[in-house]
């Protein structure tokens, strides 16, 4: 078990400087405080780690494997520490320089995002945005770590210490070539199983993104290609016999460059949510707050929210 106290939490920063710095008096500088107060900070470290974590090169300060094996918690906890601090102060987005971090699926960012970035510049010219492709194999670390501030994601189902607040609710329906040769204008169960399907692909368990988890009747499909987005999707739709399932906004986004059809789903189970996931650490941060409000006020103009409290 490591001998560390809650008064030598203070090494923390330190070890970050020296990391990122690569030198004890540029880390001595970049904390305003002497290098030999930055020395006797790395040698309470070593003993804590039984590691040398640091190692003199001409070049600076070359981290161990150690070292680098354990910077991204350290950092990490550094992070979060600091935007606890934030969590009192007023956040003000008209000077506010901020960056956020957002990892989102791509079924909805071709709507959401745009529609967030214009309201995010027309209220806080400094802010920036970083919007990423939902690859993450564990979402609460890359939460904890801030590596995303903000997830948007299907609502999760089973128990999670992050929190989450659901954005709006979607039907699903089924989109076919505009010439399909066998399906007319409405769909059987029957006629929905007996074709090949595209699925959007989920990256980080190599399934569907719309698994039988969420909507039971997905189980049985004969899939036989998996894409990362609409974009892909439509056009195998379009050249092929192939169907698949999407959710209605996203066809209304896309489909009007492809020759298909839509059809209704062929269950009564055809909705799904989309939620807004964040670390729980977060959830009084002024900057957060902001961004979440942000965020639920586009759908609120868009009218997303219309299916989800008529459902």
């Amino acid at each position: 078990m490591l001998d560390i106290r809650s008064t030598e939490l203070n090494l923390i920063p330190i070890f970050v400087a020296i990391y990122e710095e690569r030198s004890l008096s540029k880390a001595a500088t970049r904390m305003e405080i002497s290098q030999p107060a930055v020395s006797k900070a790395l040698k309470r470290l070593r003993e804590i780690y039984d590691d040398p974590l640091f190692n003199r090169k001409v070049a600076g300060m070359e981290p161990t494997s150690f070292a680098i094996d354990i910077y991204p918690a350290m950092a990490a906890a550094l992070k979060n520490f600091s935007s606890t601090l934030s969590t009192s102060r007023t956040f003000n987005p008209r000077t506010s320089q901020r960056v956020f971090s957002l990892a989102c699926i791509t079924l909805v960012s071709a709507n959401l995002i745009p529609a967030l970035l214009c309201k995010i510049r027309a209220q806080a010219p400094g802010i920036s945005l970083e919007v990423h492709p939902l690859f993450t194999e564990d979402m609460e670390s890359d939460l904890r770590m801030q590596r995303y501030d903000l997830i948007i994601d299907m609502t999760p189902s089973g128990r999670s210490m992050l929190r989450s607040e659901v954005l709006y609710a979607e039907q699903v329906q089924v989109v076919c070539a505009a010439s399909h040769p066998r399906l007319g204008c409405t769909l059987t169960t029957e006629d929905f199983f007996a074709e090949e399907h595209v699925a959007l692909a989920q990256w980080q368990v190599r399934r569907s993104m719309l698994t039988a988890e969420r909507l039971p009747q997905m189980a049985n499909r004969n899939i036989v290609v998996r894409v990362p987005s609409a974009m892909e999707m439509l056009p195998i739709i379009a050249r092929s016999e192939i169907i698949g399932v999407l959710p209605g906004s996203t066809i209304e986004t896309f489909a009007s460059h492809q020759e298909v059809r839509v059809l209704p789903f062929p269950f009564t189970e055809s909705v799904f949510s989309l939620s807004a996931i964040w670390h729980p650490s977060r959830t009084a941060e002024a900057g957060h707050r902001w961004l979440r409000q942000q965020l639920f006020e586009v759908v609120n103009e868009q009218g997303l929210t219309t299916l989800m409290q008529s459902s």
